[in-house]
């Protein structure tokens, strides 16, 4: 597999995180929150857990298979705790593209997003 690294506006969705609704000013999501989705069972598992790499930027790597079908994805922490379950914010939102932004809903329910990657690499 080509071990390709793309931008995706995965970063930028982490980044407009940290301005969901909390309490005692601006929160660090590296402490609990992971990227969850098809690809993992939905399952919280290390690997994907994100790091702050900037003022309210946070990243994380997966690995996608390109067969023309989109993934579905959140952020949460490894409880699905309220306040934590990240989707996205409107329905202009939902489809993730490369190096474009999109915003999040830190209550979401059942807003997932979608990404369907144009080539098999690493998206982060």
């Amino acid at each position: 597999m080509n071990r390709k690294l793309t931008t995706l506006a995965l970063a930028s969705v982490m980044a407009i995180t940290a301005g969901c609704a909390t309490t005692g000013g601006e929160r660090d999501y590296s402490k609990s929150l992971y990227l969850r989705g098809q690809f993992a069972w939905w399952d919280a598992l290390p690997e994907y857990k994100v790091k702050k790499v900037d003022n309210e930027l946070y990243r994380t790597e997966v690995e996608l298979k390109a067969d023309g079908q989109p993934y579905e994805f959140k952020f949460g922490d490894a409880n699905w705790t309220s306040g934590t379950n990240c989707g996205y914010l409107s329905e202009e939102d939902k489809d993730v593209q490369l190096n474009k932004p999109v915003k999040t809903n830190c209550s979401a329910v059942f807003e997932n997003f979608r990404f369907t990657p144009p080539e098999t690499g690493t998206y982060g």
